[in-house]
């Protein structure tokens, strides 16, 4: 049986790390952002190169 002091600090120990996953998944959505306006921004000047060997290999990893 859990007694309320220990339930306190579960409940405070959850808040808390709940709170840290909401920052690292905006960091994230943030950084998934910068990476499209890179990509974008590479298709616009006719840089955007595909690895076809890496894409070749993910298509077949997906098959099997």
């Amino acid at each position: 049986m859990i007694s309320q002091v220990n339930a306190s600090v579960a409940n405070a120990s959850y808040q808390e790390a709940t709170k840290n996953t909401q920052k690292t998944g905006s960091v994230t959505k943030q950084g998934d952002t910068s990476k499209v306006e890179r990509i974008k921004a590479d298709i616009e000047k006719g840089e955007y190169r595909i690895d076809l060997q890496s894409l070749a290999e993910k298509i077949a990893d997906e098959l099997i």
